[in-house]
């Protein structure tokens, strides 16, 4: 490896040659002399700064850098088929036969208004439609007679945020293997990003005594009180559906009125769950009211009573018709509750149709702001990563306190001055 650079020329056109940093040999050709060398001359201080890219990587198509990005993720199972999705639906239409290096900044927001004004492909459900069926000639009969193309409809604000961050994560990835030398995702500003409008009335959020008609509406829909206890404890404990399916006797404190958040159950298609870490992969203790806690304590004694308690079991455990052992198998959270008694009890207790269960963790968020709670124990209570995503959740809550401000400087500024000494004057002049 004596001359690492070389110029040559074959067949009317020359040939820059170099040894990349690994030591291979690497070549490509130009019409002129001139640009072989320029071209060689960024392949040295690249190779010298450490910044070199080999061309062949960034080559690559965008999908096969995304395969290998997915396939190196240790992701929850409903985390890694929303990624695929998104990959499927949303950038593989338009990326996934690109090289890899091709991809400009302004591809990117030319795909992001193409995804707001229309994301949504035709057929079922966004999936790609398909021409042999009877729906495809069907529905195009109607387009025809409606005088409309098939364009797709607009995605929402959020839809589209999703598909950009898994975009820039893909992006990042090529970067971190050396097959970009920067990210065109990092050059997108807000403008570029279609704006989201929280709709702050859409949250129903409930009173204490909402919750407890909630909850004895639940009681005698399923005819169980256990469940009208899971309605109690969500709105108090604030925590996630999966949360509250995963939660074991060994980490209710009956003594001290603390729950400990470490498992979390992650519900499959056909029925199938898997245990995970909590959000955020963060446990976290919660306070629980001292009636609530009497509640868990009768709980207790009762499936005690019956046999049916132990520290590994579940709380609020599937059916006993699952075919295994009572108390083994956490609660299907669709399947055994939701569908089953959900809507039936929201009904039957006069609240909105549209209410949802993590309604009842707003609720609880929205209880401790009403009892001035600080904004940071609230944080901590839920679970959250940041305390931005609780102030942006439930920061509208908070009243104005532009007048508390007002009267607090007020109260600053008109504080008597203290006394001058007496053994001071002024000076003239």
């Amino acid at each position: 490896m004596a001359n690492r650079y070389s110029i040559r020329q074959r067949s009317g056109r020359w040939q820059a040659r170099w040894y990349d940093a690994a030591g291979k040999r690497r070549s490509k050709t130009f019409a002129t002399r001139t640009q072989a060398k320029k071209f060689l001359d960024g392949v040295k201080a690249d190779l010298n700064r450490g910044d070199y890219i080999d061309p062949s990587d960034a080559r690559r198509t965008f999908r096969e850098v995304a395969e290998l990005w997915l396939g190196s993720r240790n992701l929850r199972p409903k985390t890694a088929k929303s990624y695929r999705t998104i990959l499927e639906q949303r950038i593989y239409p338009t990326f996934a036969d690109r090289p890899i290096g091709s991809i400009t900044t302004m591809d990117l927001v030319a795909w992001i208004t193409d995804l707001s004004l229309h994301g949504k492909r035709v057929g079922h459900n966004n999936k790609p439609e398909n021409p042999d069926s009877s729906r495809a000639e069907r529905d195009a009969r109607y387009r025809q007679r409606a005088g409309r193309t098939a364009t797709g409809k607009p995605l929402a604000p959020g839809t589209v945020h999703n598909a950009v961050r898994v975009m820039r994560q893909v992006l990042d990835a090529a970067v971190r293997a050396r097959y970009l030398r920067g990210n065109p995702a990092h050059g997108l500003t807000r403008d570029d990003l279609p704006k989201a409008h929280r709709d702050t009335t859409a949250t129903p959020y409930l009173s204490a005594a909402q919750v407890e008609r909630l909850a004895v509406a639940m009681e005698q829909v399923s005819g169980d009180a256990a469940y009208g206890l899971l309605v109690r404890f969500a709105a108090q404990a604030g925590m996630r559906a999966g949360e509250c399916c995963g939660l074991r006797w060994e980490n209710v404190d009956l003594l001290r009125g603390r729950i400990t958040v470490a498992e979390s159950i992650s519900t499959l298609s056909g029925g199938d769950w898997c245990v995970v870490p909590p959000k955020n992969g963060k446990t976290r203790v919660v306070p629980v009211p001292p009636a609530l806690r009497d509640a868990l304590q009768a709980l207790a004694s009762e499936r005690s009573a019956e046999g049916a308690f132990a520290p590994e079991m579940y709380v609020w455990p599937a059916p006993a018709t699952t075919g295994k052992a009572y108390g083994t198998v956490p609660l299907s959270w669709g399947r055994d509750f939701y569908l089953r008694y959900w809507k039936q009890a929201v009904a039957a207790a006069g609240l909105p149709g549209a209410l949802r269960f993590h309604d009842l963790r707003h609720t609880c968020a929205a209880l401790l702001i009403a009892a001035n709670v600080p904004a940071k124990a609230i944080q901590a209570h839920l679970g959250h990563s940041s305390f931005k995503i609780t102030m942006d959740t439930y920061g509208h809550l908070y009243e104005d306190a532009s007048d508390t401000v007002a009267n607090a400087m007020n109260a600053a500024f008109a504080a008597p001055a203290t006394p001058e000494p007496t053994n001071v004057r002024a000076i003239r002049g």
